[in-house]
């Protein structure tokens, strides 16, 4: 059985490879498919050693340095683990203003998957142009269209990084979060900023995001068309990608007027996105108890099936039969996905419906709708979660600054003291799903600080039962296609002609790139690894491990842990 590793995978947060045992498939016309595959996460991050005795005020800054993409659900999970074991509650005024900072920075997280990470292997492969790289530059956007779309987002998530920094201080590492609330007051000239940033981000969201959204949608019919004659069985976006069936979200986006609602992680039922769990047997309540971690298959020699809230951090890269920094978090011993699909799926069930009314003209534009494509989840429902949470989170941000002038003048941040003695838990959605924090406190510093985040959820490697996680199983879900054509070709196959601009394109850049994804195998046998990278970045992962910093010496230092540690 042939294998091949991606490894590094770009275009992801952090460091990350997958080793893809490949074979022929006799219903498949003999093409290759993936048999078994393996994530392995390749750096360590170490953070919570790093947090050990400290303040533990410190940690909503240091644990935003764990990623330098997603620093603000960090914050936030962070900053709610500090207020669980201070006893501190934020006032409705830093409730409005955290969520609005949230709404402003999805927006911009989500563009930049719809469009930088994603988009170019949808552009491709649904010959969309687009939504691939402008490679031949505006000659390129002004005869061809490529790239027009991803080269326009690179302009509209500026106005929502901006936004972020306004309400955060800076961005990325935002500086306003406090426990208790939040140390940046609400004004009329902040928000006016706001709404006069936001709208260029609303609109391109709303029409140009919408509208490719669609096309999607509708190249997935002309990519099926393909797949059958090339493979004998129609397979589309909707069959790629396939993983558990289980999703798992800790809610998102509290009620300001209500949020004892948010306290308790089992309810959040007034929270714009709802914590719960999905599966084969429809919405459950959520139960942080059910959370473990197995290390089997991990560099680590800490117990296996610890919760977070005992969780241990030590590193053994010489471990036997290990392959992964990753550990391996389960929710009652089973396999759950977490992420956007998992939010559309605790808080909207399988069909979904979000308004585009103008927010300053109030033009509708009707609404956008989709139903579930697959109940396992797969490429195109994770991309279609994406994007409604976009434009949800677009429509939210303006509520959210109309609401804040009601309350401009009130408290922003409760008063707050460190106990001796405390232990206090924060669970958020990352852009990329259900991040929690649990932190205990002896002697009014940190002794056990624990992250599990959505990389880990989601790329995790095998438990100690055997079961892959969330993305090896969607990797080898029977359906990766593992052609053995080049990029150029396979895009001649979708539409006569796309390839050749593609070839184009990518040799303008430099002749080397005509090979683009191609991999040679252990035969050796060079093969096409478009499609599994299409899988894992639908995931978006994140598996940031270490930052640089820059030291009195002028030297970078990374501040992962080497192996005398």
């Amino acid at each position: 059985m042939p294998k091949f590793s991606i490894d590094p995978i770009t275009r992801i947060e952090g460091h990350m490879g997958v080793e893809l045992d490949i074979a022929r498939e006799p219903a498949l016309r003999n093409e290759y498919v993936v048999r078994e595959a393996r994530s392995k996460a390749t750096m360590f991050r170490g953070f919570e050693l790093l947090l050990k005795d400290r303040d533990p005020r410190d940690a909503v800054l240091i644990t935003q340095r764990i990623c330098g993409v997603c620093p603000n659900p960090h914050a936030m999970a962070s900053v709610q683990a500090l207020e669980d074991a201070f006893h501190v509650e934020p006032p409705a005024a830093a409730i409005l203003v955290r969520n609005i900072l949230e709404a402003a920075y999805i927006t911009y997280d989500h563009l930049i998957h719809f469009y930088l990470l994603i988009g170019p292997e949808l552009g491709i492969l649904c010959a969309h142009p687009p939504m691939v790289p402008p490679a031949l530059g505006i000659d390129g956007i002004k005869t061809l269209g490529l790239g027009a779309h991803y080269a326009k987002c690179i302009e509209v998530q500026r106005a929502a990084s901006r936004t972020v920094a306004l309400w955060g201080g800076k961005f990325p590492h935002i500086q306003s979060l406090y426990p208790g609330g939040v140390t940046v007051r609400p004004t009329l000239d902040k928000i006016a900023s706001s709404v006069a940033r936001m709208v260029s981000v609303w609109e391109f969201i709303a029409t140009t995001a919408m509208a490719d959204f669609q096309a999607i949608l509708a190249a997935n019919e002309r990519l099926k068309a393909v797949t059958e004659a090339t493979l004998g069985v129609r397979v589309g976006l909707e069959n790629m990608g396939a993983s558990t069936g289980n999703f798992l979200c800790y809610g998102l986006f509290p009620d300001h007027a209500d949020y004892q609602d948010w306290l308790d992680p089992a309810k959040r039922r007034k929270s714009v996105i709802r914590s719960g769990t999905w599966s084969a047997d429809g919405l459950a309540a959520f139960d942080e108890s059910k959370i473990r971690e197995y290390v089997r298959y991990s560099f680590y020699d800490s117990p296996s099936g610890l919760h977070p809230s005992e969780g241990e951090t030590s590193p053994k890269r010489d471990k036997e039969g290990a392959y992964s920094w990753t550990k391996a978090p389960r929710y009652g011993e089973e396999v759950f996905e977490v992420g956007p699909l998992a939010r559309m799926m605790t808080t909207f069930g399988t069909n979904w419906r979000v308004e585009r009314v103008h927010p300053t003209t109030g033009e509708d534009y009707g609404p956008v709708e989709y139903v579930l494509r697959n109940p396992r989840g797969s490429v195109l429902d994770r991309f279609a979660a994406r994007a409604f949470m976009l434009m949800l989170c677009a429509n939210k941000a303006f509520e959210w600054l109309l609401e804040l002038r009601d309350y401009m003048g009130e408290p922003i941040v409760n008063s707050m003291t460190i106990p001796n003695e405390a232990k206090g838990r924060g669970l958020w959605e990352a852009p990329r799903g259900a991040l929690g924090h649990w932190i205990t406190i002896k002697g009014g510093r940190i002794a056990r600080y624990q992250c599990v985040v959505p990389g880990t959820w989601n790329w995790s490697p095998r438990d100690d039962l055997g079961n892959p996680g969330p993305g090896e199983q969607a990797l080898q879900c029977g359906t990766t296609w593992i052609p053995t054509l080049t990029v150029p070709q396979l895009a001649n196959l979708i539409q006569a002609g796309w390839g050749d601009t593609l070839a184009r394109a990518l040799t303008a850049l430099n002749p080397a790139y005509a090979r683009l994804n191609m991999e040679t195998t252990d035969t050796p046998e060079s093969v096409n690894s478009s499609i599994p990278l299409l899988i894992v970045r639908s995931f978006d992962p994140c598996l940031a491990c270490g930052v640089h910093m820059i030291m009195p010496d002028g030297k970078r230092h990374s501040i992962e842990l080497d192996d005398h540690h």
